[in-house]
Order: structure tokens, then C-alpha cells, then sequence
């Protein structure tokens, strides 16, 4: 069942904006035991066939949050620097399992055991000070990710596009990514 949802889930993604089919790059199993070893804690069946279907990536899905492999490696050491420079009074374990870090200020863990584990939350600065539940289960935080990615690259992508199109002096904005060497990089 679990991963039959995982499975359903991965394939939402594939929007066409979100990503295409071809965008989904899971990772071999050499990578998925690199990934394991990296932290002490179990891999759950839910998270293994994550990384077995999109481990590598999916098109914009989740970008700019540290989810995907290589990056995905280390952090837990990372997750507990950030802990520790807050000064929280919260020990990750070794079957915790950090599998997302954003913008290095929030992180998500998998705690618990078996095939669909618990996932818990931190965030820097907030009123809650120590990591809380955020889902009952991978495959329900997984769900959320999807459900909230899917709608807004489904807003913003075609708003993009549409701003694009329009000649230079009448766009509303840009984006772009300003490159060491002075030029401009188009980048969404």
C-alpha cells in the first residue's frame, strides 16, 4: 500500500510544470546505500522508494530545499549544528533520519519506526523552540509537498512565461541570477 502511494504521489509531480516524466531521476541502489549510510538511522520503505523514484530530482519540485542527492547528504550533522547554534534542548536520535533542510534554517526528520515513519519539524525563530509532529506519516507529509508545489508552479509558471513574452521595458519583473562574472543568467 505504502508504495503504491509513494508511487501515485511521484507521479503528480509529472505535471508538465511542476516536471515531465523524464525530469523524475531516482537513484541506483549504490547511491540509495551511500544515502543510508550518511545517517544511523533505518531507511523506511516510504523514504527508500523516494530516493528509488526521484532521488536525483523532479524538474522544480521541492527546489530550493535540500531534498534531493547529492545534497541530501550530511544532513543530519547539519540538522544538529543548527540545534545546537540555537541552543535547543532537543537531541536528534540515531533513528532519526533528517531528509530535508531549507535555506539551512528549517529542517524535516523521520522519527519512528517501520514501513511509513512520523515526520517532524524545526524552524529557526519561531515560537514553537524545539522540532514538533508536522505529519503522522512520510507519505502524508509527501502528499502536502505535492499538493503545495503542483499549485504554485501551476500559478507561477505560466505568470513567468507570460512576463517572459513581454518585450524587456514593459515586464513587471525578472528573474534572473546575477553571475560572478557580471552577466545575467534567465533563471525560474
Amino acid at each position: 500500500m505504502t508504495n503504491d502511494r509513494v508511487r501515485e504521489l511521484v507521479a503528480a509531480v509529472a505535471d508538465g510544470v511542476t516536471a515531465t516524466a523524464e525530469q523524475l531521476q531516482g537513484l541506483t541502489e549504490a547511491e540509495i546505500e551511500e544515502v543510508e549510510r550518511d545517517q544511523s538511522a533505518p531507511l523506511a520503505r516510504s523514504y527508500r522508494q523516494f530516493l528509488e523514484l526521484v532521488g536525483r530530482g523532479a524538474g522544480r519540485f521541492l527546489r530550493g530545499s535540500d531534498v534531493f542527492y547529492p545534497s541530501v547528504l550530511g544532513l543530519g550533522d547539519a540538522a544538529r549544528a543548527l540545534l545546537e547554534e540555537n541552543q535547543v534542548k532537543f537531541v536528534l536520535t540515531n533513528e532519526d533520519r533528517v531528509i530535508l533542510m531549507h535555506q539551512g534554517y528549517q529542517f524535516d526528520f523521520l522519527r519512528g519506526a517501520g514501513p511509513d515513519p512520523e515526520v517532524w519539524s524545526f524552524c529557526e525563530g519561531t515560537a514553537v523552540e524545539v522540532p514538533t509532529v508536522s505529519f503522522p506519516r512520510f507519505t502524508e507529509w509527501l502528499a502536502a509537498q505535492v499538493k503545495e508545489q503542483t499549485q504554485a508552479w501551476g500559478r507561477l509558471v505560466p505568470w513567468y512565461e507570460a512576463e517572459k513574452a513581454k518585450p524587456a521595458g514593459q515586464r513587471g519583473v525578472f528573474f534572473g541570477r546575477l553571475n560572478p562574472d557580471g552577466s545575467v543568467t534567465e533563471h525560474f
